[in-house]
Formats: C-alpha cells, sequence, structure tokens
C-alpha cells in the first residue's frame, strides 16, 4: 500500500498531526487476512510449547466463467460523466510548492505554473464561469490568492522575481487590468470585482 502525502498545513505540529492521523487510518484500513496468524499465535505463549500450530491458508475465488466481450469497463472515477464542466491543472517544478484551487461553480478554467519556485503558495478561488492562467517564475516563497466572483473578466498573470530581487507582475498586451493588493506577509492579492 503506497501514500502520497502533500502537507497543507504551515506549522510542524499540523503536519506532524496529520502524518499520525494517515498512518492510523492506513493500520486500521489494513485487510484482516494480512495479519500473519502463526506470529500472533506463537508471541502470546510463552517459551516453547510441544503444541502443533496450525495454519491455513486464504481460499482463492476459481475465477468466474462469463465470457469477456473485450470491452473494458469503466472505473467508477470515469464511470460518471463530470459535472459542472470544472478544469484545474497544476505544472510545478521546484521545491515544496503547495497550491490549491476551489472551483464553486461550472464552466471555470483555471491553469497554475510555478516554475522553479520554492515554498511559494498559490490560492484560486473561482465562483463559476471564469478563467484564470497564473505563473510564477524563480520566486522563493510568495504567496498568491487569485479571487474571481462569477463571471469576472480572465485573469492572466505572470509573477516574475527579477534579478534585482523586484516582483513584476505581466499581463497580455490589450487584457483588462488585474486588481493588485499587497499583503502583510509580502504575498499578493489577483482579484477582480
Amino acid at each position: 500500500m503506497r501514500f502520497t502525502l502533500k502537507s497543507i498545513c504551515t506549522d510542524r505540529a499540523c503536519g506532524g498531526a496529520a502524518f499520525i492521523a494517515l498512518v492510523a487510518a492506513a493500520m486500521l484500513s489494513a485487510p484482516a487476512s494480512a495479519a500473519d496468524g502463526v506470529f500472533i499465535q506463537q508471541a502470546g505463549q510463552p517459551g516453547h510449547s510441544a503444541q502443533p500450530v496450525s495454519f491455513s491458508a486464504p481460499a482463492i475465488k476459481p475465477p468466474s466463467s462469463t465470457p469477456r466481450s473485450g470491452i473494458t469497463q469503466p472505473t467508477p472515477e470515469t464511470a460518471a460523466a463530470a459535472t459542472g464542466r470544472n478544469f484545474a491543472g497544476t505544472l510545478e517544478t521546484g521545491q515544496f510548492n503547495q497550491v490549491f484551487q476551489a472551483q464553486a461553480g461550472g464552466s471555470s478554467l483555471s491553469n497554475v505554473g510555478i516554475l522553479g519556485g520554492q515554498h511559494d503558495n498559490v490560492n484560486v478561488l473561482q465562483g463559476g464561469k471564469d478563467l484564470s492562467n497564473v505563473v510564477l517564475v524563480n520566486t522563493k516563497g510568495l504567496t498568491v490568492d487569485v479571487v474571481q466572483p462569477t463571471g469576472t473578466a480572465p485573469i492572466n498573470a505572470l509573477v516574475l522575481r527579477l534579478p534585482n530581487g523586484a516582483l513584476d507582475v505581466i499581463q497580455p498586451k490589450g487584457a483588462p487590468p488585474v486588481n493588485i493588493a499587497r499583503l502583510p506577509n509580502g504575498g499578493i492579492v489577483l482579484f477582480r470585482r
């Protein structure tokens, strides 16, 4: 069994608690047949015993005799058609980056790219019928929040850390300007009204 854990907690206490909860869930969800009954029986006995230990192998279910038609049945996550027509894509290169994308309504599209970043956080909140494309390049420890109420104009922005240390937000020519607010921790909020 393999789990991938990506922490969304900023302090070590929260991350440690989340890790312990995940490990406990994994241990409790292990099937009972995975336990080795022979070991458990022997561990409960003091020293050596002359009693024979029995072991029974789990029953193997024979394959079904129904013929296969050559058509693969869809998996549960692909069986039902997606609703809302939402899409959220993420491309991350770098280390310890976190991206959170929430789309409350339908017909939203969000793409986030972090290229060469470290410890960056991007949060995208869309109300519905929204489009956003945000790319961070060469940033470290930057928090960018993208907020779009339902049906607002697209937010397309390239957030770039320049060699002199300045932070620049670049938008496509002719695009409606995005409102930018600075956060006290040095992060920025990109939003539409």
